[in-house]
């Protein structure tokens, strides 16, 4: 999901951008520079979404004004316009010197963004990673199970029949490998949402998902739980199938938006487990 919204961010940058280059070559004085003022205030707007794609409209917009006008107060000391003397991105990222009235404008081109955001969020949830209470319309949308080790571990044993401790080793190996093929900030989202015990086996060793099928990531779980293949399939299954009962139905899309369409079989949102597993 957060991916998405990244994806989203860096659009909405480089409309503004475009647009602020144009007006820049067909107008002159107060519009160019104030329009061009609110503009770079929309693209940090988008900036801060691209590094915090889960922060809320107001936050973010906040935290965009704030660094304008941090920025704006910071062209006080000269060091901006020296620095702009010597490089061009330096002028276009910091500016030459200070202006009480770009204090202003900064709002200006943020908070119409804010607007517009809170308003897709309300009109397209699923893109926002955002649950409308009172208007479920798919059966994965439903209040998350509160599960904490033992009853998650317990979960997927009675889904297939394994012993706790099989069932416990199954669990780790699938979060360990389901960490490695996720990128490392989906990784730790999905941590944060886990009972306290299985945290540390959803933390990815690094920042960038390896990309590799269903069938390796049975094999790696295979070896790390050290049970057959098939039993590793079915622990997968039950492990998604968990997952998708503890997490939110927002959670849970993010947390296996990344995987290619194969892993449906395992972790699709609809279809009962008995049914992934004959």
């Amino acid at each position: 999901m957060s991916i998405r919204l990244r994806l989203v961010a860096l659009l909405a940058a480089a409309v503004a951008l475009t647009v602020a280059l144009t007006v820049r070559a067909l107008a002159d004085g107060g519009l160019e520079q104030y329009s061009g003022t609110a503009l770079y205030a929309s693209m940090v707007y988008a900036g801060v979404l691209f590094v915090r794609p889960r922060l809320a409209p107001v936050p973010a917009g906040v935290a965009a004004i704030a660094f304008c006008w941090a920025m704006e107060t910071f062209q006080l000391t000269g060091v901006p316009a020296a620095l702009s003397a010597r490089s061009l991105l330096a002028r276009l990222a910091l500016g030459v010197q200070f202006d009480r009235i770009d204090l202003l404008w900064y709002p200006i081109g943020v908070v119409p963004l804010v607007a517009l955001h809170l308003l897709l969020r309300r009109r397209r949830p699923a893109l926002f990673g955002v649950v409308v209470a009172g208007k479920s319309r798919h059966p994965a949308e439903r209040r998350a199970l509160k599960v904490d080790d033992n009853k998650f571990i317990g979960l997927v044993a009675k889904r297939t029949g394994m012993s706790t401790e099989e069932a416990t080793a199954v669990a780790r190996a699938t979060l360990t490998t389901l960490a490695e093929r996720i990128d490392g900030g989906e990784a730790r989202d999905l941590a944060d949402q886990l009972p306290e015990g299985l945290r540390a086996y959803a933390f990815g060793p690094g920042e960038t998902a390896e990309r590799f099928g269903l069938d390796v990531f049975v094999e790696r779980v295979s070896g790390r739980a050290d049970v057959d293949v098939d039993q590793a399939k079915d622990g997968v299954t039950a492990v998604f199938d968990v997952l998708r009962e503890a997490l939110s139905p927002a959670g849970y899309e993010q947390a296996v938006s990344q995987l290619p369409g194969e892993f449906a079989e395992v972790t699709d949102q609809t279809a009962p487990f008995v049914e992934r597993t004959r």
